[in-house]
């Protein structure tokens, strides 16, 4: 295929640069889900077509058409198999940097990546042997992730690898003086420690009774405290039945096995975590384990308490992950705007702003928008002097975001230049938790953030 062409001068760069791009989406699939959002069966196949299709354009246009190979490339050869808008723009924003017009000039700066640039000319083994010699070492600055993303998936497969061993080994649990427990005795501990801190469901008809007029952020106020009650409830019929199960006074159903053996691995039971929605179709969500799950819903239940007693005005500022349902108070506020401004609903989107506040500093919410915190950057931080995304520090994996103002805008008014639409995410596992893209500003090219996959997220792992 090197030699086929009859323009060489513009074939032969141009394949090593798709060899190089098909090399990038193949390996940036071991960074699991800061790699891309979900996995797609990249292959030599499509590599083969698009080699094909390459040559084909080239000997049949006098110029090279650059958009018309990008089109096909990441929309349609690779583009096929990728379901998620973020994945594909990924793909499509590696094609824009590495196939584009400087690629055929010797004297420019074009770069596949740091320090390599794209060998124009030479024999298969010429390109073979400056693959070897020339290519750097593999590391995530390669593929445009910064340096901790090794850390995140050196965590990962450790992660991985000691809960396959918990559970293959029946996941008993430790004591004093090197007595080890039955997984129902650290059942039993676990009920015990959770029931003695479990809050009381909420009184809805008092809190409707102190309500005023009914507002979209009241709305979603109920939805969450509704929820809330249902996830209270069910923990708390499911511990009081496994606590009598134990004691002998019930037979164990399989039901209450599988929580044994849940509450013995410090797993968060499958069914409060549908009844969270932090379930799907892919399976589950959440990452955390029991612990820190336990303590995250307290929290929550934290916030709910505060903003129903107070007849669910909103408070100072949101704590917008510790909603079950983030995106439907992002949906709020635009549909408030909507309704001032009376606009219809679905021309409004999304425009967000990070503050200098912290929590503790905030003076109120503002007339228009709202004011949301909690949330944590993956792949970068925020540079509060530069009031701009810049480069994580190293070993720093999920720096917090200061508060950010959320409002919502017509399309046309959203602000384009100099911000990159960056994704929030609820938890680590990306694709499917998706919320809502909120512009940040950033002083250098987006495309930058978008091969760091730079996120935002409600809840990291820990």
């Amino acid at each position: 295929m090197l030699d086929k062409s009859t323009k060489p001068e513009a074939h032969k760069p141009m394949l090593f640069a798709l060899c190089f791009f098909h090399a990038l989406v193949l390996g940036r699939r071991k960074f699991g889900f800061q790699g891309f959002s979900r996995q797609y069966p990249f292959n030599n196949g499509d590599l083969t077509v698009c080699a094909a299709v390459l040559h084909n354009y080239l000997e049949g246009n006098p110029t090279v058409p650059f958009d018309d190979i990008r089109y096909n490339f990441g929309e349609i050869m690779y583009g096929g198999h990728i379901t998620d808008e973020f994945d594909r723009r990924i793909t499509n924003t590696y094609l824009q940097v590495l196939v584009e017009p400087k690629l055929l000039d010797s004297a420019s700066d074009h770069v596949l990546a740091p320090g390599y640039k794209a060998l124009r000319d030479g024999s298969f083994d010429d390109y073979k042997k400056y693959i070897e010699d020339a290519l750097p070492a593999e590391s995530p600055v390669l593929f445009g992730l910064h340096p901790n993303s090794q850390i995140s998936l050196l965590q990962t497969q450790a992660a991985d690898l000691f809960n396959q061993i918990i559970i293959l080994s029946g996941g008993g649990g430790g004591g004093v003086g090197g007595v080890s427990k039955s997984k129902e005795q650290v059942a039993g501990d676990t009920v015990t420690y959770i029931q003695d801190r479990l809050p009381e469901q909420f009184v809805m008809l008092d809190i409707k009774a102190k309500i005023g007029a009914v507002t979209p952020y009241i709305v979603c106020g109920l939805q969450e405290l509704e929820r809330m009650n249902s996830v209270l409830a069910e923990m708390s019929r499911a511990l009081a039945e496994l606590a009598l199960g134990l004691a002998g006074s019930l037979n164990i159903s399989d039901v209450m096995d599988a929580l044994i053996s849940d509450l013995s691995l410090n797993c968060v039971p499958n069914l409060w975590l549908k009844l969270c929605g932090q379930v799907g179709p892919t399976g589950s969500y959440n990452r955390k384990n029991l612990s820190s799950w336990f303590l995250d819903l307290l929290l929550r239940v934290k916030q709910l308490k505060l903003w129903s007693d107070q007849a669910l005005v909103l408070p100072k500022s949101i704590w917008i992950a510790g909603l079950f349902n983030p995106m439907g108070y992002v949906t709020a506020c635009m549909q408030v705007t909507a309704r001032a401004k009376s606009l219809p609903l679905d021309s409004m989107t999304v425009h967000t702003e990070v503050t200098q506040y912290e929590y503790e500093t905030v003076p109120g919410q503002p007339e228009e928008g709202t004011y949301v915190h909690g949330l944590f950057v993956e792949g970068a931080r925020w540079d509060k002097q530069a009031n701009c995304l810049a480069d994580s520090f190293p070993k720093e994996l999920h720096p917090t975001l200061p508060v950010m103002f959320v409002k919502g805008v017509t399309r046309a008014e959203l602000v384009t230049e100099g911000v990159y639409q960056c994704p929030v995410y609820t938890t680590t596992i990306r694709g499917p938790t998706f919320t809502f893209p909120a512009p940040l500003r950033t002083d250098r090219p987006a495309w930058v953030w978008v091969l760091a996959a730079v996120c935002l997220l409600c809840q990291p792992d820990q």
